[in-house]
């Protein structure tokens, strides 16, 4: 079969910015080397900022995007940054990686719309919209005691990234902002890695409702082999992944679902599922299960639909 898949979330890059390694290969759970073992895959790489950066989180973002493009000079025989469907076709022509940048949390936006235009300018095409807790555009999904939705800021962020082309990201936010997004996003939106709260009730997971109103506005929702988001036992092995994807096409149907393994963003492993080495046991179950065809739109078809839609380059 052919070993393509596009994933629409990992924490490389801010993992091993912290630690200096090089993502040609390292000991974490996404580097070049296991990538180019597939087919031209296309992998969205998350700035991720800790609490402890949100002092000053722009400076500590731009830090981490330059370490991303330096990172791609390194190995540009290998990888290449894509920030347009044309970008994502060349790179494949010319054998080698896309690598999608991607913030998770808006902080760095210090309640600025000029900030999003900039990041964008820099090549950021896809933002989740807050990180656990409340920031400048709105309530995150673990904030206690706190249901709040969108701010004021963060409905003209909603707006803007409509405009420029970004693709909007709910994973991590509140409920309310949920569907404060569903009201105001003229473009569908995703969900990069949350799974389904029917079968593992954690509140980073999205109820049936949250999962029907993705479908109906052409959006996907990644699932992500996070053990606590399969599991309420926080353990987990890949038949658990596998049964998150069963519900959720039964739910919602097999357009409207993808990866978004979030590699690197986690201090525990799924059994069978450790690095993105093993998606192979991924791409094989899908095509067994569902066919050449269903097995395609789970792995990038479902994702590069929003991204020719919402995409303007």
């Amino acid at each position: 079969m052919n070993l393509f898949f596009l994933d629409a979330h990992c924490d490389t890059i801010t993992r091993i910015m912290h630690t200096k390694d090089p993502l040609y290969k390292n000991n974490y759970q996404v580097d070049i080397e296991r990538l180019k073992a597939f087919s031209n895959p296309i992998q969205f790489f998350a700035i991720w900022l800790h609490p402890k950066f949100y002092g000053n989180p722009l400076i500590q973002t731009l830090k981490a995007i330059d370490y991303f493009y330096e990172e791609i000079k390194k190995n540009e025989n290998y990888i290449g940054y894509a920030g347009s469907l044309k970008e994502i076709e060349r790179n494949i022509d010319e054998n080698k990686i896309s690598a999608v940048l991607t913030l998770e949390g808006g902080e760095a936006l210090e309640g600025e719309i000029e900030v999003l235009r900039t990041l964008y300018r820099l090549g950021v095409r896809s933002m989740t919209l807050t990180w656990n807790y409340q920031n400048s555009i709105g309530c995150g999904a673990l904030e206690e005691g706190l249901e709040k939705g969108l701010t004021d800021f963060g409905i003209e962020v909603v707006k803007e990234m409509n405009t420029l082309g970004m693709i909007i990201d709910v994973s991590h936010l509140s409920e309310s902002g949920f569907w404060d997004v569903k009201k105001i996003s003229s473009k569908p939106f995703i969900a990069s890695h949350s799974n389904a709260r029917a079968l593992c009730n954690h509140p980073r997971n999205l109820n049936d409702k949250q999962l029907k109103a993705i479908a109906e506005i052409g959006g996907v929702a990644g699932i992500t082999t996070y053990p606590p988001f399969l599991n309420a036992s926080g353990y987990a092995q890949i038949e658990d992944f596998f049964t998150h994807v069963d519900y959720m096409v039964q739910l919602i149907g097999i357009d409207y679902i993808g990866l978004g393994c979030d590699f690197d963003g986690m201090p525990t492993f799924t059994k069978g599922v450790e690095d993105v080495s093993k998606l192979r046991r991924i791409c094989e179950h899908f095509e067994k299960k569902y066919g050449c065809s269903g097995a395609e739109k789970l792995l990038y078809k479902n994702f590069l639909r929003v991204i020719k839609e919402v995409w303007i380059e």
